[in-house]
């Protein structure tokens, strides 16, 4: 028995069934495998078993990936609600350092104490039913934030040393360069010297016209290949601008641009510019270019564009330390109808409008930009009309929902049985092959076939767990009027702080689709947004489960109603009461032209047998001159998989 269980013994606070949580966590890094994961749970479960207890376990597991600096990972959110339930009797970790690496994990063990959860850590020989667990906790904490540290500087410095010895550490290859198989150094890189002319000329004409997008057309023209690792395989201006910024070009090789450093609120590792600056070596078997044009080029192009970045805000970058996922609403949340692709800001030089981004890369037409600020206005104003519209619960619902659950529940038996199945034929194909292995020796093509059926071993075991946990009955339903109270503090939360409420505006609508529109009578393209609101995700209830009634479609103008539409109505009203025009225009504050033009716009309605007067635009009309990015020499629609071509 392990030093661990020697403890006070641990008592169900229910009186009959031991809660027990277990966390795992693996970095994710290349060498790591999921099967690690369960190894973690197996170790758990296996201290639980060493306890001075045989009663009924109850066993919660949360597994992740991802690294143990970061504070901001959802799991340490979920762990630490997990402990102020009370429900815990004890949580049960290898080592400190698989729920976080910092002082943040004394101070969820605080917690779990607070509310009577016993934690033990066992490869950290802590058990918090130790009258010094606090202090062995800061010492174990102590010890993995060094061992982190310690590994990141050895790594820094064996991989700077190689490289200022020219035998290691290169970076990968550019347009105009091969690396040979096994090559290590950067003597043993190549050239392409059938791209040095090309090279050569695109630097020529950058100097001449300090346009990028013009060498990227000319590059493309000839065929000039983007290179090996980049993710465009076309030219655009700013693959231009960092292959002619890139030292490599005039024979040399630099390395310390910029490094790492942590952001303690997150636990984050963000590149910063290195204020030692780069290492550089020399490699002018590589060169392509004269070190003198190349340096006057990207002095030429750093004066044309100094002032043109982000502007500072008291003197700092405003977005600095910011993840570049997150922004305002209604940012990264618009997708446009015709190519797929998402609406950015940053439209038409205006930094509160977004733009399609398939329209900046040459693939899609649509350019129409969206007021950010309006169209936040707008869906905010819209999403709060349709929690109103959305009605009360049928009183039957809850049997309803109880039975389609109970339908679903036969097809989770069935693929239980199924999994349940597949892991014992696992476990006797992995007997065998070590039979095997013990038998013939160490054979490569056994361990690769026993890897794979340790790694589908985990798989099956994480889908049987599901299987096993997923709900049976259906919870008490909450009224209709608390959901659309939770539902306004989210819509209020975004209204009042929009970068940290995106995330949960998604869980009520995952997606807004926006779509060119004009009106019948032609003038201005808009954009008008489409999207479902759904309050099922608030029940907390099986995601297999879909209320209807919970859901509602909703169409909002992102833009201000032109001024013939926004008074066609009663234009048409009182001139229909026999009211002349000039006594129309008086009676409603607009002039006479129009009224005129918010009649012919109703009649132009009444040709078309219509009643809502915008219609769809599903390519560009040649009379509307603003929309010509179909007409640019770059321009290739390409529609998102899904889509349909235009």
């Amino acid at each position: 028995m392990s030093s661990l269980s020697r403890q006070k013994p641990t008592v169900p606070r229910n009186g009959h069934t031991l809660g027990v949580g277990i966390v795992a966590r693996i970095s994710g890094g290349a060498n790591q495998k999921d099967v690690s994961l369960e190894d973690q749970v197996d170790n758990g479960k296996q201290a639980v078993a060493d306890l001075p207890y045989t009663g009924k376990v109850n066993y919660t597991i949360i597994k992740t990936t991802g690294k143990g600096e970061r504070l901001d990972r959802p799991e340490l959110a979920e762990v630490e609600a997990l402990l102020r339930t009370s429900t815990l009797d004890l949580l049960i970790l290898d080592d400190l350092g698989r729920l976080v690496r910092g002082v943040t994990a004394a101070w969820l063990c605080g917690i779990a104490v607070d509310h009577g959860t016993r934690v033990l850590a066992i490869n950290d020989c802590i058990d918090t039913n130790a009258e010094s667990w606090e202090e062995d906790v800061i010492a174990a904490c102590r010890d993995h934030v060094g061992h982190n540290a310690h590994t990141s500087k050895r790594l820094k410095q064996k991989l700077m040393n190689r490289y200022k010895k020219g035998i290691g550490a290169t970076s990968r290859e550019i347009a105009g360069y091969i690396k040979p198989p096994g090559a290590k150094t950067y003597f043993e890189w190549m050239k392409v010297d059938e791209a040095t002319p090309i090279i050569q000329e695109g630097l020529k004409k950058l100097r001449e016209t300090l346009n990028c997008s013009f060498v990227a057309d000319w590059f493309n023209s000839q065929n000039f290949p983007t290179g090996k690792y980049a993710r465009s395989k076309v030219w655009n201006s700013t693959l231009v601008r960092s292959f002619y910024k890139n030292l490599l070009l005039i024979g040399r090789s630099g390395r310390g641009f910029r490094h790492t450093v942590k952001h303690n609120e997150t636990g984050r590792r963000i590149s910063v510019k290195n204020p030692d600056g780069p290492v550089i070596i020399e490699v002018p078997h590589l060169a392509h270019v004269d070190r003198g044009e190349f340096e006057e080029v990207n002095r030429l192009l750093d004066a044309q564009n100094k002032g043109l970045g982000r502007k500072p805000v008291n003197g700092n970058d405003p977005l600095q330390g910011r993840p570049r996922k997150r922004t305002k609403f209604p940012g990264q949340q618009l997708e446009c109808g015709i190519c797929g692709r998402m609406l950015v800001y940053g439209g038409h030089g205006l930094n509160d409008h977004l733009v399609c981004q398939g329209s900046r890369d040459y693939k899609c037409w649509n350019t129409v930009g969206v007021d950010g600020p309006l169209a936040a206005q707008k869906l905010t104003a819209a999403i709060m009309t349709g929690l109103e519209q959305i009605p009360d619960f049928d009183p039957t619902l809850r049997e309803m929902l109880q039975q389609e659950l109970d339908e679903v529940g036969v097809d989770r038996d069935r693929r239980q049985h199924e999994v349940e199945h597949l892991i014992t034929v696992n476990g006797r194909d992995r007997a065998n092959i070590v039979k095997a292995l013990r038998e013939l020796g160490a054979s490569t093509t056994l361990l690769n076939e026993l890897q794979r059926l340790e790694e589908e071993l985990g798989y099956l075991t994480r889908e049987l767990d599901g299987l096993k946990n997923a709900p049976r009955t259906v919870p008490e339903l909450p009224s209709i009027e608390l959901l659309r109270t939770l539902a306004r503090d989210q819509i209020a939360a975004l209204a009042q702080n929009s970068v940290e409420a995106a995330a949960a505006i998604r869980k009520l609508i995952p997606k807004f689709t926006v779509f060119p529109v004009r009106l019948c009578d032609g003038g201005h393209i808009f954009q008008r947004a489409k999207f479902t609101l759904n309050l099922s995700p608030l029940l907390q209830i099986d995601k297999a489960l879909v209320v209807q009634n919970l859901q509602r479609d909703l169409v909002i103008d992102l833009f201000d109603v032109p001024q013939r539409e926004a008074f066609r109505t009663r234009v048409v009203a009182l001139r229909a009461a026999g009211w002349e025009q000039r006594v129309i225009g008086k009676e409603l504050g607009i002039t006479q032209p129009a009224v005129q033009n918010a009649l012919a716009l109703q009649r132009e309605m009444d040709r078309l047998g219509i009643i809502d007067p915008y219609l769809r635009v599903l390519s560009p009309p040649e009379d509307y001159k603003k929309l010509r990015m179909h007409k640019h020499l770059r321009y290739r629609f390409t529609p998102l998989d899904g889509l349909p071509s235009m």
